[in-house]
């Protein structure tokens, strides 16, 4: 009796599904590029420049949850450091990457540089790229300086 039971509810589910219908599914996941869980337009390097500490550039690539796919390298008058992290999780409808806390990958001189906080990756409307951190903190504005394929990565 219990098999002919799970026989009629896979076989109802089978005939919904073959007629159009299906499950409804109320996440909305932002289509990201083969191979990885990053939106296509957040590929590329992008660079900001901060008044008295120099240029930041951020370099994303395409990946899954859990892997690197940001590498950010501060350059000041004093300092070099490169830092790296990872996609927390999938974006959502909103598009929004979130990323890990940033590792320090190298330095000069290293005492330098200090590991990041996870960070939000947002892009507005004009097409530039916001990077924000814990609540409180200072926002920065990024502008592309090439797409992901371009002869200049």
């Amino acid at each position: 009796m219990v098999a002919l039971i799970v026989v009629l509810g896979a076989g109802g589910t089978l005939f919904t599904l073959l007629r159009g219908g299906g499950v409804s599914d109320t996440a909305t996941v932002v289509p990201a590029s083969a191979g990885g869980d990053v939106p296509e337009r957040y590929l590329g390097r992008w660079e900001s420049r901060v008044d008295g500490a120099g240029t930041h550039q951020l370099t994303l690539t395409q990946g899954r949850v859990g892997e690197r796919v940001l590498t950010l390298v501060a350059d000041g008058a004093d300092q070099h450091c490169v830092f790296a992290a990872s996609l927390a999780r999938k974006p959502g409808a909103e598009g929004t990457l979130r990323l890990t806390a940033a590792t320090v990958t190298s330095g000069a001189p290293l005492s330098s540089c200090a590991p990041g906080t996870p960070t939000t990756l947002t892009l507005s409307p004009d097409g530039h790229l916001k990077r924000t951190g814990p609540t409180g903190a200072e926002a920065l504005t990024y502008s592309r300086v090439s797409p992901v394929g371009s002869r200049t990565e």
